[in-house]
């Protein structure tokens, strides 16, 4: 098969059809599971899906127009307010290699194909400078490393790479985990408030606070000279019973109206998408469904998953009368009733 009978192949396919792509492939190499993390029970990750399938919308189709979700995030214009959750090693990625191109490149040309934004997490100086070379924004989230030094040569790295943002998942301090595995990697640790700190103040990009789930936390960064928030309980791998991110997502909007408000965890959909730029977000982060179209095919994947999300959520803001970003409106939501309220 020729690379351009590749492209028309997978620019012609729906949603399902491309996540079937990935899971056959995925499937193989038994990884399926790791699709689906979350610690212990997982039931962090079941309650924030349920509690984000069940908000629901209503139709406000007559006066309503073909929408826009053209958008600018950090100084960047978007194509639409859906962009890269951190992404760094990926162990499903790394199993279905070896990969002419790296797939961390592949995932940032195809987010550049698709006028998205990337974000890393945990990688090196070498590996950063060839993500920005693919040509898509990116924000670099510094991990809480025990060595105080590497935080403040990813912080450096950001800045002379090129990047439009830096920032810290203030969640992995305590390590990270997937159902009952040993807490890890070992190389991170607790960093002080104070610390932190001084991380907002050494550096002149924009610092996000990733990791986010109170108000206390989103008060605190703001606090601290933070720029941008993530409201996030970090797929599931922090700890068990994690309040969802959409309930917490309008408390939270409301105590720090001054700052950028991003989230993330368990959004699969353009529709997922539109329910947190209603309740608060003004940009979305995926990263599971990125491994995932990344695993169907690549770059390419990558640009037609993006291409496919930014059309579901035109639609949706057409159909409730959100011609415009700034017209979403969180009064077309129903949110869940808690069972004795």
């Amino acid at each position: 098969m020729t690379e351009s009978t590749a492209e028309v192949t997978v620019d012609a396919m729906r949603y399902n059809e491309l996540v079937e792509r990935a899971l056959v492939r995925i499937r193989g190499i038994g990884m399926e599971p790791y699709l689906d993390l979350g610690s212990e029970t997982r039931t962090g990750t079941r309650l924030n899906r349920e509690y984000m399938a069940a908000i629901t919308l209503e139709m406000r189709i007559l006066g309503s127009r073909p929408a826009s979700a053209k958008t600018e995030l950090f100084g960047q214009a978007l194509r639409a307010p859906i962009i890269a959750s951190a992404v760094c090693e990926s162990r499903i990625l790394k199993r279905l290699g070896p990969w002419e191109t790296p797939y961390l490149e592949q995932i940032a040309r195809g987010l550049a194909d698709a006028g998205s934004m990337m974000s890393t997490g945990d990688v090196s100086h070498d590996e950063l400078g060839r993500i920005v070379d693919q040509g898509a924004p990116v924000i670099h989230i510094v991990k809480p490393y025990a060595d105080e030094e590497r935080v403040f040569r990813g912080l450096e790295s950001a800045r002379s790479l090129g990047c439009v943002a830096v920032g810290m998942d203030i969640d992995a301090m305590f390590l990270e985990k997937a159902w009952d595995e040993v807490p890890g990697p070992p190389y991170l640790g607790y960093r002080s408030r104070e610390d932190v700190a001084g991380y907002i103040r050494g550096t002149p990009l924009p610092f996000v606070v990733k990791g986010v789930l109170s108000v206390d936390d989103a008060v605190a960064a703001r606090d601290m000279g933070a720029a941008a928030i993530v409201v996030s309980n970090h797929g599931g791998e922090t700890i068990d019973y994690t309040v969802p991110v959409l309930e917490m997502l309008p408390a939270i909007r409301k105590a720090v109206p001054d700052l950028v408000v991003l989230a993330d965890s368990g959004f699969r959909r353009g529709a997922d998408v539109f329910k947190a730029l209603a309740l608060g977000a003004q940009g979305v982060g995926m990263a599971a469904q990125l491994v995932v179209a990344c695993a169907a095919d690549g770059r390419d994947g990558v640009r037609r998953m993006m291409t496919l999300l930014q059309e579901e959520l035109e639609r949706v803001m057409s159909i409730t009368g959100c011609p415009t970003v700034p017209d979403i409106d969180a009064s077309v939501l129903h949110l869940p009733r808690r069972t004795g309220s």
